[in-house]
């Protein structure tokens, strides 16, 4: 397994991965929604870029961020010192207080596919009943059968290196983006397609508003960003 990338090179690599869409419309949509002086809960929160920017524009917010990974949560307390982060387990990890919104980007996909239905359902348990959870992923083309998901993935994976080559990304990026293919054609991550994935969400949410932002044009393959409820939307 290439493993993940160290919490520097990735954050330097959403500079130049499409996903980085993705992420502006996950930060505006949460500093536009939240309330006023309300709580934030980011679960996988890698080196704590999310929280970062959110913080430059909601100052009023309560941030809290969680990630299994050591190099993470090191690399974010010591660059972003106002900012609450924990090391802990998507799957474990416990709370006394219930947030406001709770959100996950680009990181379901380092859970296995049995354990992935738990880990929204944790995210659904953690919201508060008026809360949003913000869900959002890069998925490949649906598959009935493991050489179609390898096909699938092979075929993000390219996509993905092409567009990061066009934004002229640096070596060391490139190198990582190269992974994200080996990762998940070899099933060391387990990227879903969003048909599959959307049907968990429905389990535990009454609302799910989804928008795609990348590729624009028609394919199931690209980044979805997903805002739940537990309430019907308007």
């Amino acid at each position: 397994m290439k493993g993940l990338a160290d919490a520097e090179i990735y954050e330097q690599e959403l500079n130049y991965w499409p996903y980085k869409t993705s992420l502006r419309k996950v930060i505006a949509s949460i500093c536009k929604h939240a309330p006023r002086n309300g709580t934030v809960l980011d679960l996988m929160c890698g080196p704590g870029y999310l929280l970062k920017e959110i913080a430059k524009k909601r100052k009023d917010l309560m941030l809290k961020g969680v990630d299994i990974d050591n190099r993470y949560i090191a690399y974010a307390k010591k660059r972003y010192p106002s900012i609450n982060f924990e090391k802990g387990d998507v799957l474990k990890w416990k709370s006394k207080e219930l947030f406001d919104v709770v959100v996950c980007t680009g990181s379901l996909h380092h859970i296995p596919y049995a354990l992935q239905e738990k880990a929204v359902k944790r995210m659904a348990d953690l919201t508060k009943q008026e809360g949003l959870t913000v869900l959002s992923d890069c998925h490949v083309d649906d598959y009935s059968n493991e050489l179609q998901r390898k096909l699938a993935a092979a075929k993000l994976g390219y996509e993905y290196l092409k567009e990061t080559l066009k934004n002229k990304a640096p070596q060391p990026a490139i190198e990582s983006t190269i992974d994200i293919l080996w990762n998940d054609v070899l099933m060391h991550e387990f990227k879903t397609s969003f048909k599959k994935r959307l049907s968990v969400y429905k389990k535990y949410f009454k609302g799910v508003q989804t928008f795609k932002t990348w590729p624009n044009f028609k394919s199931e393959y690209g980044d979805y960003v997903s805002f739940c409820t537990k309430r019907q939307l308007p």
